[in-house]
């Protein structure tokens, strides 16, 4: 009996030292810091974030990381929380309602009653171990009556890190991406203006 409590012990204490050498999983949820409230409750068109398309590379669960000139490696402990093309529509919706001052549908269900779908490819949306983030995206912007392509832009941004690690790695890509709304934002005030 005294032996089976040893073996008992050891296994015990095995198993707490096996899982506190575990790494411990981050989980980031992509979102803009905007208040949803702001802006006309009615838009004086409509107008949606249709498909994001990511390069193949972006589409996992895991943060990119640029390790080497042509390489990149997709961590393990530091994920989405959400699929990422569904986290920078969200992200491109929320950010752009706050600078059109009317809310931008994201919601494809929807998609019948936009004037107007704004579809995004993202080329690259990483970081370096060197701490650069950057991202290369474009858009098109489409009468949804006629599915005649309108518009077409393109938008390359690079920037720093704050600081070290994947939390302001994040930090920095959703300064990208804020950047990115604005300027499809413009394109469109500019385009309904002319």
């Amino acid at each position: 009996m005294r032996h089976q409590f040893i073996i008992l012990g050891v296994l015990f204490l095995v198993g707490c030292a096996g899982s506190s050498s575990m790494p411990q999983t981050h989980t980031y949820l992509l979102r803009a810091d905007v208040s949803a409230g702001s802006g006309e409750l009615v838009a004086p068109v409509n107008v949606g974030i249709g498909r994001v398309a990511l390069a193949n590379y972006l589409d996992q669960s895991g943060i990119v990381l640029q390790t080497g000139p042509d390489e990149i490696r997709a961590a393990r402990q530091h994920i989405w929380a959400e699929p990422l093309d569904s986290a920078v529509r969200i992200y491109l919706r929320d950010a752009m309602s706050a600078d059109l001052g009317y809310p931008v549908s994201g919601d494809s269900a929807r998609r019948q009653t936009w004037d107007y779908r704004i579809d995004v490819g993202v080329d690259q949306f990483h970081g370096s171990l060197a701490g650069d983030v950057m991202i290369d995206a474009s858009w098109i912007i489409i009468e949804t009556s006629t599915e005649k392509e309108l518009t077409r832009h393109r938008f390359q941004q690079q920037s720093a890190q704050a600081d070290d690690g994947y939390e302001s790695l994040v930090a920095s890509q959703k300064e990208l991406l804020n950047s990115l709304a604005a300027a499809i934002a413009a394109s469109f005030t500019a385009l309904n203006t002319d």
